[in-house]
């Protein structure tokens, strides 16, 4: 057993010998680097290490929580945490924490991240393929952030592990013109694989494309999704699928478990999967985590559940605790049959979505929502991009998007965006009909 792991265990005896029902610690030993860049440079490059505990503790169906930097002074915040719970009220919603024992998968981050002699190599591998595509007299700018965590998790309920989570994240946006910019990202659990120049070359090549832009013109169109913008859709369709969600009415899917739900040809899943930026064993309760199928050709299969939401829909935990709200790790929409390239010959008219920003709800019940497309937007005729557009809203229903998917690609790609594309998603183009596209007012 670790010293982390040790450390942590204390914690949870300690509460329980004040008196609290049951108690969960999970301590994250992370060493983080990241590099700010603007203009084509660095601004800075930082690397940290930090330590912290977050402890949740239920007495009585009262539940408080708080954390433990560096783990200090544990006995005096445990202490004032057991009388605030003496003091809240009881939670009706509340139905335990996982009980047992678990075995988890094994998990190995990627020590190679830690031992990058010169981060910023990365970076201006990707400001120089964006310059390359979008000019010489191009700006840049973004972020690059790596991360190593060790994690240890101990429940009073029996659950007990460690886990090693690793990521590696790159966003960089060109700008040809003041008004014509592009986005790219690249991500990924390790080192190997990680391409920096690819996320730059799609920057400069959308903000190449996007010169000159014009003012979009309201109507209905059909509309092809690029991955990153897709991921802020999967993001908003997958928050959804979270049992918390449905409960408290701010979801789509309210009452809809095996029903229609969106067009034959989407399957959408929830997976910690190894390559993820959102990598992980188990989920906030020790229970392990696993791939859940949301959406399985068009049919809505499962809410996501933390133990508590569990037990009001009659169902079991499916790993995704959240204490208080399940969440999405890290979401895939299944591929299509169809080439990029496919994918645009299929349009007569409509425009070409890069990425958006300020997406906001007027009615999470319905799923009315609305949401600002930034970067690279493209008037598509005949398959071809033909000119360059700004200045329009997207201002569609959730639910009606979602059963309007009418073609996907066999491309996808892993995308995580902290601002919109978040939880991290694999995504493919997404080619949808009929999308409102409206002027901001």
């Amino acid at each position: 057993m670790s010293e982390l792991l040790v450390r942590t265990e204390e914690i949870v005896k300690r509460s329980k010998a004040l008196g609290a029902d049951e108690v969960i610690a999970k301590t994250t030993f992370g060493r983080y680097r990241q590099t700010r860049f603007s203009n084509n440079q660095i601004d800075i490059s930082v690397a940290w290490n930090d330590y912290v505990t977050d402890v949740v503790l239920a007495w009585k169906k009262r539940v408080v929580g708080t954390q433990i930097r560096n783990f200090q002074n544990v006995d005096q915040t445990v202490k004032r945490l057991f009388e605030l719970s003496k003091v809240s009220k009881e939670n009706p919603m509340y139905g335990g924490f996982a009980k047992g024992k678990f075995r988890y998968h094994k998990s190995k981050a990627d020590e190679a991240l830690v031992n990058l002699d010169n981060p910023v190599e990365y970076v201006f591998d990707a400001v120089e393929a964006a310059k390359k595509e979008a000019g010489p007299d191009s700006e840049t700018g973004g972020i690059l952030l790596t991360s190593l965590s060790d994690i240890c998790l101990v429940s009073s309920e029996g659950p007990m592990g460690e886990d090693h989570r690793s990521a590696i994240e790159l966003s960089i946006r060109a700008f040809s013109q003041r008004e014509a910019s592009g986005h790219g990202v690249e991500c990924g659990s390790a080192l190997k694989g990680f391409d920096a120049a690819r996320a730059g070359r799609k920057a400069g090549e959308i903000a190449k494309q996007a010169k000159d832009p014009k003012a979009g013109v309201e109507g209905r169109y059909d509309v092809i999704f690029d991955p990153l913008f897709g991921g802020s859709l999967l993001g908003m369709w997958g928050s959804m699928t979270s049992a918390y969600s449905v409960m408290i009415q701010m979801s789509i899917f309210v009452d809809k478990l095996g029903q229609r739900v969106a067009s034959d040809n989407v399957t959408l899943r929830d997976s910690p999967a190894p390559y993820s930026v959102a990598n992980r064993v188990f989920d906030d309760e020790g229970v392990p985590a696993k791939e859940n199928v949301l959406i399985r050709k068009g049919l809505l299969k499962t809410y996501l559940h933390n133990t508590s939401t569990a037990r009001i829909f009659k169902t079991e935990t499916t790993g995704n605790a959240g204490i208080i709200s399940p969440t999405p790790w890290n979401l895939e929409m299944d591929s299509g049959d169809m080439s990029r390239e496919e994918l645009f010959s299929e349009v007569k008219h409509g425009l070409y979505l890069t990425n958006t920003w300020y997406t906001r709800f007027q009615n999470y019940a319905t799923g009315d929502f609305s949401t600002i497309p930034r970067d690279g937007i493209f008037l598509i005729e005949e398959g071809e991009i033909k000119e360059s557009w700004k200045d329009i809203r997207l201002s569609d229903n959730a639910l009606k998007m979602l059963n309007n998917i009418i073609g996907l690609s066999k491309e996808r790609q892993h995308v995580h965006w902290w601002s919109e594309a978040d939880p991290p998603s694999l995504v493919p183009y997404i080619l949808m009909k009929d999308v409102r596209i409206t002027r901001p007012r």
